[in-house]
């Protein structure tokens, strides 16, 4: 899957994350995941995917908001802080729920 990501004024965040939530992605991810254990319920798996999506998508959303206040300083120098903490708090979150989908797939 060649996905390029550009980044000007005709891209905008939501857009490319669009492009993350096609069904060629979905086969892409199935393909990086382990066979399904025998014990693991498939309703389960599948929201805990559909959790990761959405979770990985507000890390890159705040990770791009981090980016985007750090081009404007010193101006919003404030704002840094809290807005650090919020991705960090995302990162952590996608992090804690691709492990758990890692431990319900093995």
């Amino acid at each position: 899957m060649d996905v390029v990501f550009e980044r000007g004024p005709e891209l905008d965040v939501p857009h490319w994350i669009e492009k993350l939530e096609t069904e060629e992605f979905e086969q892409f991810l199935a393909g990086c995941m382990p066979a399904q254990a025998e014990g693991a319920d498939m309703e389960d798996v599948e929201a805990l995917k559909a959790q990761v999506k959405k979770l990985n998508a507000r890390a890159m959303e705040m990770k791009m908001a981090l980016h985007d206040l750090s081009e404007e300083l010193p101006a919003g120098l404030e704002k840094v802080m809290d807005v650090a903490r919020e991705t960090q708090e995302a990162f952590q979150n996608l992090d804690a729920a691709r492990k758990k989908l890692a431990a319900a797939t093995a």
